[in-house]
């Protein structure tokens, strides 16, 4: 099963919103050099394994976007589940990594993956809401 051809512009956007997302590693390698470095959690992995996801998570995103949007219904399960994938390895390195942390620790984790999730799937409706839009 081959995939559809990108448009420059698409490829153009896909690019802006992974690079965008790269910029978030950088806070997130913060809190978790301030927050997480006592508990074991080394923040430069952290932080590798946070840009090379960001990556990845951008572009599969966007690609989820606009298989959406496109209706290539045969690449929105594959976009979907690299998306998930790509979103949640940082934040399970930080799990696993991590000794001795304070039960309230691993609901904050949780909880930043919950909001994140939620921002990232309101913004793929949104995403789709303006794409329905101009279509009509």
């Amino acid at each position: 099963m081959s995939e559809s051809p990108r448009s420059k512009r698409e490829t153009f956007w896909e690019r802006i919103w992974a690079s965008t997302i790269i910029l978030y590693s950088f806070g997130a390698t913060f809190v978790v050099w301030k927050a997480m470095r006592k508990y074991g959690t080394n923040p430069y992995l952290f932080f590798v394994i946070d840009v090379a996801t960001s990556w990845l998570y951008g572009l599969a995103s966007a690609r989820l976007v606009m298989a959406i949007i496109k209706k290539r219904t045969s690449q929105i399960s594959k976009w979907g589940i690299y998306s998930a994938l790509n979103f949640v390895i940082p934040q399970l390195y930080i799990l696993f990594s991590a000794h001795h942390v304070p039960r309230d620790v691993y609901f904050i984790i949780g909880g930043v993956v919950a909001v994140l999730a939620v921002f990232s799937i309101f913004g793929i409706y949104n995403e789709l809401r303006k794409a329905r839009r101009s279509v009509q």
